[in-house]
């Protein structure tokens, strides 16, 4: 390419600077139906556009002939990394606050756009049109400077994500599928490196819960393969065709859509997760649970995928999984538009088939390089090669300081490592902030240039024989991952999302081996490999360190550790919810007449006399009513925590006559845990003129199990000694049994520098939580109490036996400071 003009956009709430090429454009149209003597060569970028190379002194020219044809636009860079900057003629907008349709409509025919999709009442995807008088760029720049009523104008950014998987050569019998077993006798394989998957089975007596789905959005899958043979195996499948996702509920729907030849990536992810363990062939992690494959168009290694297309799938499946394994990605930048994040965010809240949540999974990468991170020195993000005429051909790494992933760090997402079958960090393996676990797959030298020990993963594949031995990179540790979380919601269907992730974090093997590589050697076609600095520093050492995290220590290379099925499914099963259910179900008619237009409303009660936790709450109400879009229900816990069952929804429909459970608002899993006892009261308002309604009756039904609540004090009035080690423990002994539910800790400390201070609690199974370390500087005196809302480490306690002796322990690491333990106490709920 010539000397390109700079722009520049925006994207996730940064400016982003753009080059914008002199002889380079993308029109929404295929390759084979473009036929143009100045084009000088063309390259699908889309499965709907394609990028076209002419001359500097043709491209006007031919843009303006392409227009009259389809939409089209210039070719565009990021000046920071030269990285390819899709845009399309579709643009995101999230307003400041809620429009009326109206409002929206004025401003579409403002700016001369098609209102696509409303994601939300602030959150819209629009088409540009010959009428908005200016490039996506220029419109991008334009919302976000200058138009009052718009927070956020950014790109449907089309991306070519790269599917992580290396082949290596590997035997394709199944007792070689040592990921999943300690049972294999190789010099290249470390029993410290397996999933253990077979002894959760054995832990399980079953292979997964067939009502556990796990979505799996990759290039395909061949639904027709041996072992995915059975009847059940698929919750459901999907396929994208343009901006449609195709479902198999659709008439239109075909099977053999969901795969084409030479695609088997997609294949090969599902079958680590869940081939039958009844097959001819191989196994996956999780062989009982079911599958739900997405198809992303494709082209060789390339996913075509915008964020109103991920939208489109997250929406699908947002009812229907519990796991979702996303074997791709991208460097330097993976970044998406702020509705795929918000709804990211709320599926893995309050998404899935069970409304706690959506596991989501993403492969970190096989690049060798920080997936979120900013330096001061340049770090390679490609392999280095290209493949010309056949071969592989040095052409040298691209390097930038700048890596974005804007999905780490959000509850609910865990990027995935790759461990080698000898237990050392796989080569290839991209590292740093966001890595929150590892799982067993292949070793690859990154830049094929050294020989490094490592077996393949066997599975599944849609090609002759039906299975590979050459499937690896972080494309396998991934689903492997998704498979065990599977396995874990096996063990306890009562688990969140949020729990499933902490289980799997603070279960993980950190027994592993930290040895480092060499860097790369030199070569007659590279003889300065200084570039090679990878692992780069401070993440150049895989140990272990205390970053805060509840779920224990981290490392950069392995995340919180190795996978570990059987610790998991052991955890799980330990918290599972003990037998002898509770439940309590009245139903009340006043047949009250509803004020209309009136914010007091009327309010009617139904009492609970009996006392235990709330698991799950389900309301039905039935409203006589002649324009439903005027109400407000609401439901109020003996507690005072208010819940909104219906909100002005429905519009001119007649007749409120429904049934509210936590699937169905995600609102009523915040009385989860509440006591049932007291009085529960639907609130019911009128708040617009004219149509008017009764109250004719409504039910109330809680489900939970009992409680045992438990309160021992200490008031010893002990010196904590200055600049100590041992500090002073202090025990106080349970007598009662159960399983904990629930707990407060009271502290009071007097202290003139809090500071100094670690303050320790350790519960009778020896489980250890911080409660304070080190914070608060010269503040004076620790008097508070740490509670589960307040302590995210004392979540590591639910469902531990509450019985024994509780160890409390205080420390004063600082010298000159000096306090006092005066009083200590637990309050702990048991189920």
């Amino acid at each position: 390419m010539n000397k390109k003009s700079k722009t520049y956009t925006y994207r996730c709430g940064h400016k982003v600077e753009l080059e914008k090429s002199p002889d380079q454009m993308v029109i929404r149209e295929v390759p084979e139906n473009l036929d143009d003597a100045t084009i000088v060569s063309s390259e699908q970028v889309s499965p709907s556009s394609t990028r076209i190379n002419t001359s500097e002194t043709n491209l006007e020219a031919l843009m303006a002939r392409s227009r009259s044809v389809a939409p089209t636009h210039h070719a565009y860079y990021e000046a920071e990394s030269g990285n390819e900057f899709l845009i399309t003629d579709r643009v995101f907008v999230t307003f400041k606050e809620a429009l009326a349709d109206e409002q929206v409509d004025a401003f579409a025919g403002r700016y001369g756009l098609i209102k696509k999709e409303a994601y939300s009442d602030r959150d819209y995807l629009f088409q540009l049109t010959n009428h908005t008088g200016m490039n996506p760029v220029k419109l991008v720049v334009k919302l976000t400077e200058e138009e009052p009523l718009v927070e956020a104008a950014e790109h449907d950014l089309n991306q070519r994500m790269t599917t992580y998987a290396l082949a290596i050569p590997a035997d394709p019998e199944y007792p070689k599928q040592w990921h999943l077993h300690t049972r294999l006798n190789h010099a290249d394989f470390d029993s410290r490196s397996s999933s253990r998957c077979e002894k959760a089975w054995n832990l399980l007596s079953h292979f997964g819960n067939e009502e556990v789905v796990i979505a799996v959005s990759d290039d395909g899958c061949k639904l027709d393969h041996g072992d995915f043979d059975s009847e059940s195996k698929f919750a459901g499948w999907g396929y994208l065709r343009g901006e449609r996702l195709i479902t198999s509920a659709d008439i239109d729907a075909v099977p053999g859509q969901m795969y084409k030849p030479g695609s088997n990536h997609g294949t090969s992810c599902c079958g680590v997760i869940g081939a039958e363990v009844d097959a001819l062939l191989t196994v996956g992690a999780a062989p009982g649970c079911r599958l739900l494959p997405i198809q992303w168009e494709s082209s060789g290694p390339s996913l075509f995928i915008s964020d109103s297309k991920l939208l489109t799938v997250l929406n699908y499946i947002s009812d229907k999984v519990e796991v979702m394994s996303n074997s791709w990605g991208g460097v330097p930048r993976s970044e998406w538009a702020q509705p795929v994040i918000n709804r990211l965010k709320t599926l893995a809240q309050t998404g899935g088939r069970r409304g706690k949540g959506i596991v989501f999974l993403w492969a970190a990468g096989n690049e060798n390089c920080p997936i979120n991170h900013t330096g001061n020195q340049d770090v390679p993000y490609d392999h280095g090669v290209e493949v010309q005429g056949g071969a592989l051909v040095w052409v040298g790494v691209k390097k930038t300081r700048f890596f974005r992933n804007n999905l780490v760090g959000i509850p609910g997402i865990m990027h995935v490592a790759a461990l080698a079958s000898n237990a050392m960090r796989s080569h290839y393996s991209n590292y740093g902030p966001g890595i929150m676990l590892c799982a067993p797959t292949n070793n690859v030298h990154t830049y094929y240039r050294m020989t490094v020990r490592g077996l393949g993963i066997t599975t599944t594949t849609g090609q002759a024989g039906s299975v590979t031995s050459g499937f690896g990179g972080t494309s396998s540790a991934t689903p492997l991952v998704a498979g065990i979380a599977a396995l874990t919601i096996s063990a306890n269907s009562s688990l969140s999302a949020l729990d499933v992730i902490s289980i799997l974090k603070r279960t993980a093997s950190k027994d592993i081996d930290f040895s480092a590589y060499p860097k790369t050697p030199p070569a007659n076609f590279d003889p300065d490999t200084g570039w090679d600095v990878s692992p780069v520093a401070p993440f150049d050492k895989g140990d272990f360190v205390d970053n805060g995290d509840a779920d224990g220590s981290w490392s950069p290379w392995f995340g919180h550790g190795r996978v570990d099925a059987e610790a998991a499914v052991a955890e799980a099963l330990k918290l599972r919810e003990p037998a002898g259910e509770l439940s309590f179900q009245d139903t009340s008619s006043p047949n009250k007449s509803i004020p209309d237009n009136n914010a007091t409303g009327i309010k009617d009660k139904i009492t609970c006399s009996d006392s235990f936790s709330i698991r799950d709450v389900s309301i039905r109400v039935d409203i006589v009513h002649t324009y439903i879009g005027d109400l407000r229900v609401s439901l109020v816990s003996p507690f005072g925590i208010a819940v909104i069952l219906h909100d002005r929804a429905g519009g001119s429909a007649n007749d409120l006559n429904r049934e509210f459970t936590v699937l169905s608002t995600p609102g009523l899993h915040g009385l989860s845990g509440q006591s049932s006892e007291g009085g529960w009261v639907l609130h019911v308002q009128d708040l617009a003129r004219a149509d008017r309604g009764r109250l004719t009756s409504w039910s109330l039904q809680l489900n939970g199990h009992r409680q045992v609540s438990v309160s021992v004090s200490d008031n010893p009035g002990m010196i904590i000694p200055d600049n100590s080690a041992a500090g002073i423990s202090r025990s106080l002994n349970v007598v009662e049994t159960g399983r904990l539910d629930n707990i407060d800790v009271d502290i009071d400390i007097t202290h003139t520098y809090i500071g100094d201070l670690i303050v320790e609690l350790r519960a009778p199974d020896s489980t250890s939580v911080l409660l304070h370390n080190r914070s608060g500087g010269s503040a004076d005196n620790i008097i508070k109490t740490y509670s589960l809302s307040n302590t995210a480490g004392l979540q590591a306690l639910r469902g531990t036996m509450i019985q024994g002796d509780w160890q409390l322990k205080v420390m004063d690491r600082a010298r000159a400071d000096q306090g006092k333990l005066n009083r200590w106490a637990l309050h702990l709920t048991a189920m």
